[in-house]
């Protein structure tokens, strides 16, 4: 079959390398480029047409190459928070920039860059998965506003919460050192003085058990995972449930005398507690620890593991927008008892800000 030249382009690309591995490309140089005109990784994310969490990812990714941070929080005040680069990434982008001049000396620019321009929402919310705040955020884009969601987990949700990239986080992350969800995170995290909660509610942990497999105990489980034994589903790297499931394997294997538990299925990672549920009905999986509501969803055998705090945080400086006002207004007992009067596995009770 002949191809049509007209319609072939040759396109080359400057890549930065440290020991021998790739570490940076053209499109982490336009993210990093973008940051540190925008002073924020979701602005530069937006702007450049990728996902958030795809933004986080390549840093992250790069940061470890390099051992080095790469962007940094910067701390509000008039112009508010978000982040900057470190002075390793300047040193990085200028390497990267001498290779770009090299290259287009010789050959010319390749391509034009092109930006999207985008209004800002009008809520950013980072969360970790949880289908009745999905709910809660689906009344909040009834009314006409325009919502963000960015289900990034807890750990990344609080991190960007703290680079004052998003104006609420939702959690639900335990500390195993005081046996309490969130608050001892959220004072990691800088954030006491910075932001207040607005809501939340009390979600059940399950261990979902594939059928025809005769399990019977949570210690079962435990073990079997520990020994190799039962192929798990497991969450995302920084949610809350794979904390509170890593707190759950190393304490077991501490009883057991085992120093490196070696968990088949621990480095294949699913994003929503539906996955994990559904990998468990197809056979993906053997076990998984998910929320009820999901595992029943899937018809699935469930073994109780905890209740769980997940909570919603705002910051101060965003209480004032009608879109958070109303975000609290839903976050209400009477108001989430209505919205999951069909859901199984929640639970509600007054909170208040620590």
């Amino acid at each position: 079959m002949d191809i049509d030249e007209n319609k072939v382009m040759i396109t080359y690309n400057v890549v930065v390398e440290y020991n021998g591995v790739p570490v940076m490309d053209s499109q982490l140089a336009q993210l990093l480029r973008l940051i540190d005109r925008e002073g924020s990784i979701l602005s530069a994310a937006r702007l450049m047409g990728i996902p958030y969490s795809r933004a986080w990812e390549m840093i992250a990714r790069a940061e470890r190459i390099l051992g080095k941070q790469l962007v940094v929080a910067r701390r509000g005040g008039k112009g508010g928070g978000g982040a900057k680069l470190t002075p390793t990434a300047h040193k990085l982008l200028e390497i990267y920039s001498r290779g770009e001049r090299k290259l287009y000396s010789t050959i010319g620019p390749t391509h034009k860059i092109k930006y999207i321009p985008l209004k800002k929402p009008d809520l950013i919310i980072a969360y970790s998965h949880d289908p009745l705040l999905e709910l809660v955020l689906g009344l909040i884009k009834n009314k006409g506003y325009e919502v963000e969601g960015l289900c990034l987990g807890s750990g990344k949700s609080l991190a960007v919460l703290s680079l004052e990239e998003v104006d609420v986080a939702c959690i639900h992350l335990y500390d195993p050192s005081t046996g309490e969800y969130n608050k001892p995170y959220i004072e990691k995290y800088w954030l006491s003085n910075r932001v207040k909660l607005v809501g939340g509610y009390e979600r059940e942990l399950v261990f979902a058990v594939k059928p025809g497999l005769n399990i019977n105990s949570i210690e079962e489980i435990l073990e079997l995972l520990i020994k190799g034994k039962l192929r798990l589903a497991n969450r995302n790297t920084g949610s809350g449930t794979r904390v509170y499931l890593d707190y759950l394997i190393n304490s077991k294997a501490m009883e057991l005398g085992i120093t490196k538990p070696k968990v088949l299925g621990y480095d294949k990672e699913y994003l929503t507690h539906i996955d994990v549920a559904r990998s468990i009905a197809i056979g993906e999986a053997d076990v998984g620890l998910v929320l009820k509501y999901a595992a029943k969803l899937y018809g699935l055998k469930t073994l109780h593991v905890t209740w769980e705090k997940y909570e919603c945080y705002a910051l101060m400086e965003s209480l004032e927008k009608k879109p958070v006002k109303l975000l609290t207004e839903n976050l209400a007992e009477d108001k989430l008892r209505s919205l999951a009067k069909n859901m199984t596995g929640y639970r509600f009770r007054a909170h208040s800000s620590p």
